[in-house]
C-alpha cells in the first residue's frame, strides 16, 4: 500500500513568475506543507510586470487576458479580485495615423467565408487543446504563414498577425503553426474579433501573483540557484546564492535553456535546449497628451521588415477619466539604436496627435521561447517530456504550452496533477 507523503516531501520550485506560483498553489491544494519557492530577482511575477502610475496601474509585461481565460478567472476569485477593470476600446490606423478598418471593405465577403470554414479546419488539432505540444501533426510544424496558404485563408492570416505580432510573438512567416493556433485558438481570435471586454485587473495583474505568492510559507527572493544535483539517496541538492537545500522534488520553471547552466546534463540535452530561441520585445511607457482616447494598431507596421516601429498603443483607463500615460509595443529590431528606435516611436506618437511626448520606462523583455519548424519535426517537445522526473526535476514554464498566463497556469496545474 502506498503511503501518503505529501505532508513530508519537500518540494523546491524554482521560479516565482506565473507557473511558478501556479505550481506552488497547486501543491498546498492537494496537501503539501513544505514548500520553497526561489526567485533569482527581487520581485515575484516575471513577465507579469504592473507598474503604478498617478494612482492608477499599468501593465509593461502581461497586457491582458481574454474572457476565454477560465483558469485565470478561477484564480482571480479565488484571490477576489474580480473587480472590473479598465476598458480597452480598440481601433485601427495606417500608417499615416489616420483611423481605419481591421479588414477592408474589399475583402469582407472573404473573410466572412474563410471564418466560415475556420471552425471546420480546426477540429483536426483538437489535440491543440490539452497542455504542451505533444504528437503535433507535420502540417502544425510549418510555418503559419504556410499553413494558411494551404488552408486558403489569406485574409484571415492577415487577422492573425494583427494579435500574434503585435504581443510580441515574432513573425507568423516563421513562426510555426502550432504556436500561433494555441494562442489564437477559435474562442481566443473571436475575443479579439468582437469589442469584447478585456481582463485587465484594475490593481495591476502583479496582484494576482503577489497574493498567490502570499500563500508560500517559504518564499525566498533574491535566491539564485547555482547548482543542483542528485544524491544517492534520491534528494535533490540544491545550491543557491543564499543557502543549500536538500528536496525530494523539483519544479523547474526558469528558461529552460538555461537549465544546463545548473544541473549536468547530457550533450544531447543541452544540443536539444540550445534549440530554443526568444524574441526581443520592447514596451514604453510615455507621457504623452492628445493622442486618440482608445487602443490602436498599425498593421503595416506588424511585418518583419518593420520591426523597431511602433505596432500598437494602449490607452488604459480612458473611461475612467484622461491619463497622459500610454504603453507602447515594438517588436525590437537589432539594427537600429536605442535612440533610432525611440525617435520611430516618438515619430508615430506625433503623428497620432500626440503632444509633450516624454518617455517614462522601458522595460526589454527577452520573450516568447520556442523553436523553429525543423526542431518541431525531429521531436523537440517529446524528447523534453522524456526529460520529466528525470533526478527529480519536474519542467514547467513558458516554452511548454505558450506564453500567455492562462497557457501558463494551464501546464503548471497539469504539471502538478500528472507527477504529484
Amino acid at each position: 500500500m502506498m503511503t501518503n507523503t505529501k505532508n513530508k516531501d519537500r518540494i523546491g520550485i524554482i521560479g516565482a513568475g506565473i507557473s511558478g506560483v501556479t505550481a506552488a498553489y497547486e501543491l498546498a491544494k492537494k496537501g503539501y506543507t513544505h514548500i520553497t519557492l526561489m526567485e533569482k530577482s527581487d520581485r515575484v511575477g516575471g513577465k507579469c510586470h504592473s507598474i503604478e502610475y498617478k494612482g492608477k496601474s499599468y501593465e509593461m509585461g502581461t497586457l491582458i487576458g481574454l474572457p476565454t481565460y477560465k483558469h485565470t478567472m478561477d484564480l482571480m476569485r479565488d484571490f477576489d479580485l474580480m473587480d472590473r477593470g479598465p476598458l480597452l476600446e480598440r481601433g485601427f490606423f495606417d500608417n499615416n495615423g489616420r483611423k481605419t478598418s481591421q479588414i477592408p471593405m474589399e475583402q469582407i465577403e472573404a473573410f466572412t467565408q474563410e471564418f466560415k470554414r475556420l471552425p471546420d479546419i480546426l477540429k483536426r488539432y483538437e489535440s491543440l487543446q490539452e497542455p504542451g505540444f505533444l504528437n503535433l501533426p507535420p502540417d502544425l510544424c510549418q510555418p503559419f504563414s504556410q499553413w494558411c496558404a494551404e488552408n486558403k485563408l489569406s485574409v484571415l492570416e492577415q487577422v492573425y498577425m494583427h494579435y500574434f505580432n503585435t504581443f510580441g510573438f515574432g513573425s507568423i512567416h516563421n513562426v510555426p503553426a502550432a504556436y500561433v493556433l494555441k494562442f489564437l485558438s477559435y474562442d481566443n481570435l473571436l475575443s479579439f474579433i468582437e469589442i469584447t471586454h478585456m481582463i485587465t485587473w484594475p490593481k495591476g495583474v502583479t496582484e494576482l501573483i503577489r497574493r498567490m505568492a502570499d500563500q508560500v510559507n517559504d518564499l525566498r527572493l533574491t535566491c539564485e540557484v547555482l547548482f543542483m544535483e542528485q544524491e544517492q539517496d534520491g534528494q535533490v541538492r540544491v545550491e543557491t546564492s543564499q543557502d543549500i537545500f536538500y528536496f525530494d522534488k523539483v519544479i523547474y520553471t526558469a528558461a529552460l535553456e538555461q537549465m544546463g547552466d545548473t544541473v549536468s546534463l547530457s550533450s544531447e540535452d543541452k544540443t536539444l535546449l540550445a534549440s530554443i530561441t526568444y524574441e526581443w520585445f520592447r514596451v514604453y511607457a510615455y507621457r504623452v497628451k492628445g493622442l486618440p482616447e482608445l487602443s490602436g494598431y498599425i498593421p503595416r507596421n506588424m511585418y518583419p521588415e518593420r520591426k523597431g516601429h511602433m505596432m500598437a498603443w494602449y490607452y488604459r483607463w480612458a473611461d475612467m477619466g484622461t491619463t497622459d500615460l500610454v504603453t507602447v509595443y515594438v517588436a525590437e529590431n537589432e539594427a537600429m539604436t536605442d535612440l533610432e528606435m525611440r525617435e520611430t516611436v516618438e515619430n508615430k506618437l506625433r503623428e497620432l496627435g500626440g503632444e509633450s511626448i516624454r518617455l517614462y520606462m522601458m522595460k526589454r523583455w527577452k520573450h516568447f521561447p520556442h523553436v523553429d519548424s525543423n526542431a518541431l519535426h525531429e521531436g523537440f517537445y517529446e524528447r523534453v517530456d522524456q526529460m520529466q522526473g528525470n533526478n527529480n526535476i519536474y519542467l514547467a514554464g513558458e516554452i511548454m504550452n505558450f506564453p500567455t498566463l492562462e497557457n501558463c497556469i494551464v501546464y503548471a496545474k497539469h504539471l502538478v496533477e500528472r507527477f504529484f
